[in-house]
C-alpha cells in the first residue's frame, strides 16, 4: 500500500491490518453480484495499472473469462477472491496482484480514505505483529575471517525499524567484509531500502535511483540514498548479497541498486523472483481488498528492471551454497589483496578454518583412529567416525580436517591442532594459535 505520506512499500503480501475474515455461513455471491465485481474490479485495473497495455489487456483477459462462465463456480467469497488472483498474476504476469475476501479490512481502508489523520496508521498495525520478529532483523554475527553476516527477512518502515538498522549498521562497522543474507526476504518499504544502501554507498552524496508517480492519486515519490548516516559507511570493504527465486520486490530493489552505488558489491545465489512494481490497495465492492501496482516510473537515474525477469547473481550457485560460497570468496580476494604477510596468513588462516567446515575432507578412518589418545591434559577420541578435541574435562569439540593431520576444533577459532609423527608413530599434538606461538603436548600412555 501506497500512503499519502509517499512511504514507498515493494512487497509481495504486506499485512497492515489483520485479512483472515470467515465468510457469512451459507453466503454465496450471486450471477449479478460476481459480474459487478468483475467489472469494478476490471475498470480498477484499466484505470491504476502503471502500464496501460497491460492493464487493459489484463482487463479484456478477465472479461473473456467472466463471458465464457468460467467465474460460475466460485461462488463462495474466499474462492472467488484467491481465482481473481491467480488470473489477474497470470494475464499481466505482475506477482502483486492480490485479492482478498475482508468486509472488516475493507471498512478500515474506506475509513482511512475519508479521515485525514487516522488514529492508528496501517504501518503502526503491521509493526505491532513486526515487532516479534524484530522487524526482519533476523540474525546478526561475525563469521571467521572478520566477515560480518546479516541475516535480514524483511526491510520494515524506517520510523520502526531504523534504530535496529543503525545497530546492526555499527556492530558490522569494524568488519574486514559484510554479506547481507536477502535469500527469504520478500520486499519492505522504500525508505528502509535506502537507509540501508546509504551506508554502501561510494558515493557521500545522496544517490537518485528514480521517481515515480502514483496513479491512485497523482503524488510523487524520488527514492535515493542518504547523504548523512548515523555511524560508519561500510563502502570502503566488499559486500556480498546473497539472493535468491524467493527474493523479491524491495529486497530486489535492494540487490539491484547496491550494484549501482558500490563498485565492490557481488549478488551470489539465484535469480530472483521478478516482482518490481509497487503497490496500493484499494476496495472492491464493499467487502473485498485488491492489491494492485499502482506506481509508474518517470524518472529513472539508471537502466535497471527486473519486473517479470528479476535481478541475476553474479555469482550463480544454489540457494544452499550461497552463503559458503560467498564466505570463501570474502577471504580469497582478502587474502588475495592484502598489502602485508600478516594479514594475508591471517587470511589463509580462517580460510583453512572455513574450508575444513564447508568442504570437509575424508581422511581414512586408520589415519583418524591413530589420533585417538591422551596428550597430558589433552584427549582426542575418536567416534562414529568423527574426531574429536578434549581440553581436562570440558566439552568435547568435534575436529575438522584442513589436511590429513592438521584441524580445526569446533568453535575455538584461536587455534589449530597439528599431529606430529616420529619414527611413523603419533607423538605430539601441537596447538598452532593465531599470533603464531606453539603448544607441544607430547601423547602420553593411553
Amino acid at each position: 500500500m501506497i500512503r499519502s505520506s509517499a512511504l514507498f512499500i515493494f512487497t509481495f503480501m504486506i499485512l497492515f491490518f489483520p485479512r483472515i475474515s470467515a465468510a457469512e455461513p451459507g453466503k454465496e455471491l450471486s450471477v449479478k453480484e460476481q459480474a459487478k465485481l468483475i467489472a469494478e474490479i476490471c475498470e480498477k485495473v484499466e484505470d491504476l495499472y502503471p502500464f496501460p497495455d497491460i492493464g487493459r489487456r489484463t482487463s479484456e483477459a478477465v472479461n473473456d473469462e467472466h463471458n465464457q462462465g468460467k467465474y460460475a463456480e466460485y461462488t463462495d467469497p474466499h474462492d472467488f477472491a484467491n481465482k481473481m488472483t491467480i488470473d489477474l498474476e497470470r494475464f499481466s504476469n505482475d506477482t502483486h496482484f492480490r485479492m482478498m475476501y475482508d468486509p472488516e479490512g475493507a471498512a478500515q481502508v474506506k475509513k482511512l480514505k475519508d479521515v485525514e489523520v487516522a488514529e492508528e496508521s496501517l504501518t503502526a498495525r503491521e509493526a505491532r505483529i513486526e515487532r516479534w520478529n524484530n522487524y526482519g532483523f533476523k540474525e546478526l554475527k561475525i563469521l571467521e575471517g572478520g566477515i560480518g553476516y546479516l541475516d535480514l527477512r524483511l526491510f520494515f518502515a524506517a520510523s520502526y525499524a531504523g534504530r535496529i538498522a543503525v545497530a546492526a549498521m555499527n556492530f558490522l562497522s569494524e568488519c574486514n567484509a559484510v554479506i547481507i543474507d536477502l535469500r527469504y526476504n520478500g520486499g519492505g518499504w522504500d525508505d528502509m531500502v535506502n537507509l540501508l544502501l546509504s551506508y554502501f554507498a561510494e558515493s557521500g552524496c545522496g544517490v537518485m535511483f528514480n521517481v515515480a508517480q502514483s496513479t491512485l492519486d497523482s503524488s510523487y515519490y524520488a527514492s535515493s540514498t542518504l547523504p548523512y548516516v548515523p555511524g560508519k559507511r561500510l563502502n570502503d570493504i566488499p559486500v556480498y548479497v546473497l539472493i535468491s527465486r524467493s527474493t523479491a520486490s524491495g529486497a530486489e530493489a535492494f540487490a539491484a541498486q547496491i550494484k549501482c552505488v558500490n563498485s565492490r558489491a557481488i549478488l551470489v545465489g539465484e535469480t530472483t523472483a521478478g516482482a518490481e512494481n509497487p503497490l496500493g490497495t484499494v476496495v472492491i465492492g464493499d467487502d473485498y481488498i485488491l492489491d494492485i501496482p499502482v506506481w509508474r516510473k518517470i524518472y529513472s537515474a539508471y537502466d535497471i528492471n527486473w519486473e517479470g525477469k528479476g535481478v541475476e547473481p553474479d555469482v550463480e550457485v544454489g540457494v544452499l551454497e550461497a552463503l559458503q560460497t560467498a564466505h570463501m570468496e570474502a577471504l580469497e580476494k582478502l587474502a588475495e589483496g592484502a598489502t602485508n604477510e600478516a594479514s594475508k596468513d591471517r587470511y589463509q588462516w580462517a580460510l583453512d578454518g572455513v574450508r575444513a567446515v564447508y568442504e570437509p575432507l575424508s581422511i581414512p578412518r586408520e589415519i583418524l583412529e591413530s589420533y585417538a589418545g591422551n596428550y597430558g591434559t589433552r584427549k582426542v577420541t575418536f567416534i562414529e567416525g568423527e574426531l574429536y578435541y578434549q581440553y581436562k574435562d570440558r566439552t568435547k569439540r568435534k575436529m575438522m580436517a584442513v589436511t590429513s593431520d592438521y584441524f580445526v576444533v569446533e568453535r575455538y577459532d584461536f587455534f589449530r591442532v597439528k599431529f606430529i609423527r616420529k619414527n611413523d608413530e603419533v607423538s605430539v599434538l601441537r596447538e598452532i594459535f593465531t599470533d603464531g606461538s606453539i603448544t607441544n603436548c607430547a601423547r602420553t600412555g593411553e
